[in-house]
């Protein structure tokens, strides 16, 4: 199995994998990760804390596996989830085996796929004897019995799953956290993604802030409760989250969680782009100053930024876009918790989103027919 990026293996890799584990727990899986500009250089140490995979390749052995990949079992299968096809591509020339690709939507698909997955009907492929839509596989990384309560008073700030923009978000996150604890009674959660290390959180924290056991005490006395991301429990009493374009804007959607998506630009040379521009950008000295003036070409034309809206086609959940001040964030979080009608209409408009279901037990049961049919 070939992954690439936190989004991808917390949204899709990881709860597929513990599905076919479920269904042929004889199936060894080999979780190879491939080079990405959206890593966040932990996915190695998560995936192999799963316990799901018999070996982890890591980014930096991806080519000495490929010379020598040492699996002797004929029965074998490459299944992508996220990344660049050519990956895929290349083991399967290597491996002389079927590859099967999963895709939310359409990206680069070349003649050498044998299946096409895709968990978006509304996606156009020409040769359609190569689709099997699947459903999307983010409905099946959350538990269908945790949802947030209506009357729920607790706001969750999700700051993310990359070192590199942690170190500018969590501040700007904290610094919100502390002036809305002036206006507010509610309890503040810090949700920590599996791929931030409590070192790394250490580190990105300002000196004003202190970490005791867990939770995050300001200078001023306010107090912020921390919580690991893949415990869905803490959704329970949420009324509203705060997080940055990504997966867990569709997971919250699914939860019924109401939510508001910041996108910092005053910080745009931190965000990845794609392809060939993330590489130019990276260029000493004037590298940050490109990618700043592309991505807020970029951002000028994209309507929207958080999943659901995008799948909806609709503003169903906020966004805040721009040089954002702890100020503006915080009067709009308060503003919208005040708002009980538009909070109300968030959550019922996000009941309303369809997902197709099941996506890994439809995976996992084509790669048992693959391999023992």
């Amino acid at each position: 199995m070939l992954t690439n990026s936190p989004g991808e293996i917390g949204g899709w890799f990881i709860p597929l994998a513990r599905h076919i584990k479920t269904l042929y727990p004889e199936i060894e899986i080999i979780a190879v990760l491939l080079p990405c500009q959206y890593a966040s250089g932990t996915e190695a140490r998560v995936l192999e804390e799963t316990r799901l995979f018999s070996t982890v390749i890591d980014r930096r052995d991806i080519l000495k596996f490929i010379v020598n990949p040492l699996i002797e079992d004929k029965r074998r299968l490459i299944l992508q989830l996220g990344g660049d096809p050519y990956w895929g591509t290349l083991l399967k020339v290597r491996l002389n085996s079927k590859l099967f690709i999963y895709s939310d939507g359409m990206t680069h698909i070349n003649r050498w796929v044998d299946k096409v997955l895709l968990g978006n009907r509304n996606a156009y492929y020409k040769e359609e004897n190569r689709i099997i839509y699947v459903g999307n596989l983010v409905a099946d990384s959350v538990p269908s019995e945790v949802s947030g309560k209506k009357d729920g008073s607790d706001i969750a700030f999700l700051p993310g799953s990359r070192p590199h923009i942690l170190e500018v978000i969590l501040p700007l996150m904290l610094e919100t956290a502390d002036i809305l604890s002036n206006f507010t009674g509610s309890i503040i959660k810090f949700i920590i993604s599996p791929f931030i290390s409590m070192d790394e959180l250490k580190r990105c924290i300002p000196n004003y802030y202190e970490i005791m056991k867990d939770r995050i005490v300001s200078g001023s006395g306010h107090i912020f409760y921390l919580e690991r991301g893949e415990n869905w429990e803490w959704v329970r009493e949420v009324q509203l989250a705060i997080n940055i374009p990504g997966t867990n804007t569709l997971q919250l959607a699914l939860l019924k969680i109401p939510q508001i998506t910041i996108l910092p630009l005053q910080w745009a040379g931190y965000i990845p782009l794609e392809g060939i521009l993330e590489w130019i950008s990276r260029v000493p000295l004037i590298g940050r100053e490109i990618k700043r003036r592309v991505v807020s070409r970029i951002v000028s034309n994209i309507k929207f930024v958080a999943l659901p809206n995008i799948i909806s086609k609709e503003r169903i959940t906020e966004e805040l876009i721009g040089e954002l001040t702890p100020e503006f964030i915080a009067q709009t979080i308060l503003n919208l918790i005040i708002d009980k009608k538009r909070l109300t209409s968030m959550r019922e408009k996000l009941k309303q989103i369809e997902f197709q279901r099941g996506a890994s037990q439809k995976i996992a049961t084509l790669i048992g027919e693959e391999l023992y049919g």
